[in-house]
């Protein structure tokens, strides 16, 4: 089991307590960040990246080298963050807040190293990005990506650490968090999916669960996927030959190194590591998370050269239906 309790998160460098929030968000730019992760996602991070973190600051201790902020995390209980000197406006208890860390990990069960690059309030950085948020474009107007209330779904995950390529075990436990909500997860896949036993679905969810968690993909994307794929039948093959839940295609099996596409637990594995590569790709060159959105859902199934050679989502009814299928999903397991 990998764990996904974060454990003590140190941070160190040189801060600038004056930085405003102009010399904030050309930092983030400077270093392609598009889209915050919570401190959660750090758990299962392994490697050298560079990457904002939201979460709230409740309080700042003084050290012998600097101060450490308390950053509360929705999963992994408190961190502790270090910095020479933190700016005035951290410093009133239970301030939300976004930082921009420069992270390194060796291994699953090493330390994390960091170093705190800048830091804004989560509520300007936000209203920015509202504001900045520019309208998504698509190749042809014939499949609508927005969902049946014209609301765009929440904003992707777009700049999370990356994660090296884990090794797929057996687990024995998920993370207080995500246990509270798997039986949900877990009905609502035998819903869709009446002939699994009880067992099987709990296996799907978990999975779902811990390899979104991991990957830093919102979960429910990923449920909209593997329902618009193959309704959580994990023995389905397309008239193509894409196999399993997310509908693998033979040569993504064999780019992931995979043994079994049909495997509940590889099958997933590789759903959740394709389209977390495909948000960030797009994440990169588009610089907003819906548009992002969209075209990851066209790559995943059409593929991304022919995202490329159409400049957006291309003009097949196949995959202009799944994308707009999968965004309507979406949006209404996230409630919207």
């Amino acid at each position: 089991m990998r764990p996904l309790a974060l454990g003590l998160l140190v941070l160190w460098g040189s801060f600038a307590p004056a930085q405003d929030l102009e010399t904030y968000l050309r930092l983030r730019k400077q270093h392609g960040i598009v889209q915050a992760a919570d401190a959660d996602a750090l758990a299962a991070f392994v490697g050298k990246r560079v990457f904002e973190i939201r979460g709230t600051v409740r309080g700042i201790v003084k050290g012998s080298d600097g101060e450490l902020l308390i950053l509360d995390s929705a999963e992994s209980g408190q961190h502790f963050v270090r910095a020479q000197s933190a700016p005035e406006w951290l410093r009133h208890g239970a301030v939300p807040a976004r930082m921009i860390v420069r992270a390194q990990r060796e291994s699953e069960t090493g330390p994390l190293n960091a170093e705190l690059l800048g830091a804004a309030p989560e509520s300007d950085v936000a209203a920015r990005e509202r504001k900045a948020a520019p309208k998504p474009k698509v190749a042809s107007s014939s499949g609508s990506t927005t969902s049946r209330s014209g609301r765009r779904p929440p904003s992707m995950p777009g700049n999370l650490p990356s994660v090296q390529d884990p090794v797929v075990e057996p687990r024995s436990q998920i993370s207080p968090r995500l246990a509270e909500i798997h039986p949900s997860y877990a009905r609502f896949i035998r819903r869709h999916n009446p002939k699994l036993s009880a067992a099987m679905a709990d296996r799907i969810a978990e999975n779902i669960l811990l390899y979104s968690a991991h990957f830093g993909v919102d979960p429910r994307l990923i449920m909209a996927i593997v329902m618009t794929e193959s309704d959580f039948r994990p023995e389905t093959t397309s008239h193509k030959g894409a196999m399993g839940l997310g509908q693998l295609m033979p040569v993504n099996v064999k780019e992931l190194g995979l043994s079994n596409g049909y495997d509940i637990d590889q099958n997933l594995y590789g759903t959740v590591k394709l389209v977390r590569g495909h948000l960030e790709k797009y994440n990169s060159r588009t610089g907003d998370s819906f548009e992002a959105l969209v075209l990851a859902l066209a790559g995943y199934n059409a593929g991304d050269g022919a995202v490329k050679r159409h400049g957006g989502v291309p003009p097949y009814r196949e995959t202009q239906n799944y994308v707009k299928k999968v965004i309507e999903r979406y949006a209404q397991l996230t409630g919207r």
